[in-house]
């Protein structure tokens, strides 16, 4: 019995640091899964109460565009393939959220272009559910979105009045007539679809604020003419003159939107763009500390630039730092951040700053151009800046060139130029 028990306790003092050993990995494990909460990287910003962006990992529910071979032969045939193949991604976003028992009518918007996600209301206890999915690469608060604040300075017909080069197309290289097939997105508030100085492709113009893509704000026109006005003897000529604009309509006649909003615009482009197009996005919001790695721009524009569209944003007009402000903040591959510098080359007061993300300067003060039922105007911001860019995108077919160069804060930024 001795040796039994002496035996008995030999093999128990020998298995027991194992059994420690082995019960500290497991602790481990579950204080490692407790980490893995997938939460938004910040709460500042206007935040609409319960109303989350959420991004799936592609290797759970992969994008339409991941189901492509090679390069599509033509627009047409890329748009009729992601239209089929977005079906089958909502299809699977939709299976996701059954398994988590969350109601899909609570969807707001599905994004399946180039990223696989949706945005949606949540409860509490639904929020908490899927902030330990492993399934779910970032989620993040839905918040308003505004166009940077700018000003109106002057509208007018111009009847009977001959043609202008604004002074930004002359600090831009000037008008250079487009006869590309390549198309500037305007995402905005839509384009004035009959106004006889823009060359507007309709087909694939689209709204999702309700109604059409017809303009009733102005900005979007205004920031469209910028960019391609024709070259006709009348009016004033953009940069990349004539070139076809598509109204990509995400704020109401008000000037309102949300951040889920804009991503459906995107979702869009990315589902009829075909390289070399350029997007003009003069838009943004405060979003606060870690924006460019935190914001949900972030995946939808890398995925755009790196495909070969080319983006143009507008860095914002709050005299702040532009690192702060979405999408303003994203450094991505043919994504450019735009500030604003006067006709004599001096820096515009309102402008947001900061090299990285800012990468271009270029004329948003007291710019003129197309605006709502076949007029004109005179409007200033970054808004009005960034469409030069877009323009001379268009027309090199690559990143704008550089001449000079704008001082701010002890920073230099580059003007752009054909």
């Amino acid at each position: 019995m001795k040796r039994i028990t002496l035996v008995k306790l030999f093999t128990i003092l020998t298995i027991l640091p194992f059994v420690f050993q082995s019960c500290t990995k497991e602790a481990s494990k579950q204080v490692e899964n407790t980490d893995e909460v997938v939460a938004p990287v910040s709460n500042e910003g206007k935040v609409i109460a319960n109303e989350y962006i959420v991004i799936m990992k592609d290797s759970e529910v992969a994008p339409a565009i991941s189901y492509a071979n090679g390069p599509f032969a033509d627009r047409a045939t890329k748009s009729q393939f992601m239209k089929e193949k977005s079906v089958l991604v909502v299809n699977e976003l939709n299976d996701f959220l059954i398994s988590q028992d969350i109601n899909t009518e609570n969807v707001i918007a599905y994004y399946t272009a180039v990223m696989s996600g949706f945005a949606i209301t949540l409860t509490d206890a639904e929020y908490t559910k899927l902030t330990v999915s492993d399934k779910i690469a970032s989620l993040e608060h839905n918040r308003e979105e505004s166009l940077p604040d700018f000003k109106v300075e002057s509208t007018n017909s111009t009847s009977g009045r001959a043609q202008t080069t604004p002074c930004g197309v002359t600090r831009a290289g000037g008008a250079t007539n487009s006869s590309s097939t390549r198309w500037i997105w305007i995402v905005d508030t839509g384009i004035d679809l009959d106004h006889p100085d823009l060359n507007v492709e309709t087909t694939y113009s689209a709204s999702f604020v309700g109604g059409t893509a017809d303009d009733c704000h102005g900005h979007g026109t205004h920031v469209a003419g910028t960019a391609a006005a024709i070259n006709n003897n009348a009016g004033v000529v953009g940069v990349a003159a004539g070139a076809p604009v598509v109204a990509v309509r995400i704020f109401g006649c008000s000037g309102g939107s949300a951040t889920s909003t804009i991503l459906s615009g995107l979702n869009h482009v990315a589902n009829n763009d075909y390289p070399g197009d350029v997007v003009n996005m003069s838009l943004g919001g405060y979003y606060g500390s870690g924006c460019s790695t935190g914001s949900s721009y972030k995946s939808i524009l890398t995925s755009l630039g790196n495909a070969g569209t080319r983006i143009a944003v507008a860095a914002g007009n709050d005299n702040a730092d532009a690192n702060l402000y979405a999408p303003a903040c994203i450094n991505a591959t043919n994504v450019v951040t735009v500030a604003s510098m006067t006709c004599s080359f001096g820096w515009s007061s309102f402008s947001n700053y900061g090299i990285a993300p800012c990468d271009y300067i270029a004329t948003g003060s007291s710019v003129y151009s197309t605006y709502l039922n076949g007029t004109y105007a005179t409007l200033s911001g970054t808004s009005m800046a960034t469409p030069h860019v877009a323009g001379i995108m268009q027309i090199r077919n690559a990143l704008p060139a550089t001449s000079g160069q704008v001082a701010n804060r002890g920073i230099y930024y580059p003007v752009a130029v054909k």
